[in-house]
């Protein structure tokens, strides 16, 4: 009658112990569930975290790339220009040195009208100085002698030297040597460079 009694009150001792285990298995499964999910969630976060941190950084190396690439585009694009301005200069520099040489060649050998430009740059030289002194090359020299006895001023020109390195013109020089007047044909050409030079690049580039 007692074991009948603790039977009923206790039951099988080892259904007893299945039916904890099985209680514990379904709690501990439950608690893996959870633990499963709470994980895969931190490995998730902890990707996305990852990721956006990764994804940062590459757009902040894009960025400095492309800012880099810029930078170097636009010092490119400035160093090109400065190339292209330089060479053009060369190209004026080169043609306008090949017409000076034609203009000065062509304009000595046409003695008529070289003796009309010495003669008019003598006759105003001498409107403002009583008397000069002429220096100029040996070609040139024989030319003003000619200018100096038809205009009869020969009291008021003194060439003192035919050996200057121009070619062609002169340069007059006060009595008082305080003013020097420069009429060779380089510094003629010279004194309008700027508008020949802007004139020879409309011709070559536009």
């Amino acid at each position: 009658m007692v074991v009948s009694l603790q039977h009923r009150v206790y039951g099988d001792p080892l259904k007893l112990v299945e039916e904890i285990v099985s209680e514990i298995d379904v709690k501990l499964e439950k608690d893996l569930e959870e633990v499963e999910k709470n994980v895969r969630q931190l490995v998730n976060d902890a990707i996305n975290r990852k990721a956006n941190e990764l994804r940062a950084k590459i757009d902040d190396a894009i960025k400095r790339y492309r800012s880099a690439i810029e930078s170097s585009r636009s010092k490119i694009e400035v160093d090109l220009r400065k190339i292209a301005e330089r060479r053009k200069e060369e190209w004026i520099d080169k043609v306008i040195e090949d017409l000076k040489g034609r203009f000065v060649k062509g304009f000595v050998s046409d003695k008529s009208l070289y003796k009309e430009f010495l003669e008019k740059s003598l006759e105003w030289v001498l409107s403002v100085e009583s008397k000069i002194n002429i220096e100029t090359d040996r070609n040139t020299a024989g030319i003003i002698e000619e200018i100096v006895n038809e205009l009869k001023v020969s009291d008021r020109v003194n060439i003192i030297s035919r050996d200057l390195r121009i070619s062609g013109g002169f340069i007059a020089i006060s009595s008082d040597k305080a003013v020097r007047y420069n009429y060779s044909l380089e510094h003629v050409i010279e004194s309008n460079m700027y508008e020949l030079k802007v004139r020879v690049a409309k011709i070559l580039f536009g």
